[in-house]
């Protein structure tokens, strides 16, 4: 059951149109979601990473729209759904959490009442009957006192409180799937820890999957079951997140891990960055969009285009002509 898709993404591609020309958002991602299980997309700010969460839903902002792909969802593709149907379909069977609380909740709306929201949408069911949902959410969320906290308006709130009504909104009908954009960004370690207890609580009672949009591979490594990696618009590696964790065969998955801060390194020694800066997405090339940051860029690398994703082991796969071995993963490239 578990190895079983319930999200099955296939070449998706994403653009913006502006006065300069298309910015690629998403170029040709492919992924599969388990029932039950977390898959983690991960990477730099711009990566793509949320318009791959928001073309799921059919929420790209305008200019933004999706060109090219198939998001099946329950072997139903969702692009192919009616507005109203996708209306049905958001919030009952696939919910989102977004980034920013103090944005994502109504400031003139009591919590209770955009709790009660979403269950009256989609259910029919009494005013009484909405209540009483809405305070079980909140109460799951480990909000203390869900009832004060239903009668209060979002600025009352502070952001670990905001973010935990958010999921309580987002889960309040037990959906099958959960889309976490950043839910810990902006919070402290143990806030941050608090809610990623929450998430994980809520997956084991109710099954839900989770789609877990992050920067912070620490959350990452305490979450996910599988990861994959994002760059300039693409996945350039993806497979079960130890064995990504352990054996970074792409370049840039390697830096990401090598920059991060450790307990156990040299606190005087400064943390290795990762030179340049991402390429612009309104101006891609066909070579790998890596190229230009690359410690490992060979001239096959300077003469092909980008390199596909291939297997390097079973299940876990890299985009990379010149990928990490073992016994380079604790050296590093170069």
């Amino acid at each position: 059951m578990l190895d079983e898709p319930i999200l099955r993404i296939e070449g998706l591609c994403a653009q913006f149109n502006s006065t300069e020309g298309a910015v690629k958002a998403v170029r040709d991602v492919s992924l599969s979601l388990r029932r039950g299980a977390t898959l983690a997309l991960t990477g730099e700010s711009g990566a793509g990473k949320t318009s791959v969460g928001l073309a799921v839903l059919k929420l790209l902002p305008y200019p933004g729209r999706i060109t090219a792909g198939r998001i099946c969802f329950d072997g139903t593709d969702i692009l192919t759904l009616s507005p109203e149907e996708m209306r049905r379909l958001r919030g009952s069977k696939i919910a989102m959490v977004f980034q920013d609380p103090a944005t994502g909740l109504n400031p003139v709306l009591t919590v209770g009442a955009q709790v009660e929201e979403i269950i009256t949408a989609h259910l029919p069911v009494s005013k009484r009957e909405a209540r009483k949902r809405s305070l079980d959410a909140l109460a799951q969320m480990g909000l203390p006192e869900p009832e004060e906290v239903a009668r209060s308006f979002p600025f009352h709130l502070s952001g670990g409180m905001a973010q935990r009504v958010m999921i309580a909104i987002a889960t309040a009908l037990n959906p099958k799937i959960l889309i976490a954009d950043e839910p810990t960004s902006a919070l402290d370690v143990t806030v941050q820890a608090a809610i990623l207890d929450d998430l994980r609580q809520l997956q084991q009672r109710s099954g839900t999957s989770i789609l877990l949009i992050t920067h912070d591979l620490g959350v990452v490594a305490q979450m996910a079951n599988e990861v994959a990696v994002m760059y300039a618009g693409s996945i350039i590696q993806a497979g079960p997140a130890p064995t990504v964790f352990q054996r970074p065969r792409h370049p840039y998955t390697w830096a990401l891990l090598r920059s991060r801060p450790r307990w156990d390194q040299d606190q005087a020694r400064p943390l290795p960055a990762i030179r340049g800066s991402p390429p612009d997405p309104a101006d891609l090339s066909e070579e790998c969009p890596y190229l230009p940051r690359c410690p490992k860029a060979t001239s096959v690398c300077r003469a092909e285009p980008a390199p596909a994703l291939s297997e390097m082991e079973p299940h876990h796969f890299a985009a990379c002509y010149n990928p990490i071995y073992t016994g380079e993963d604790a050296a590093g490239p170069g």
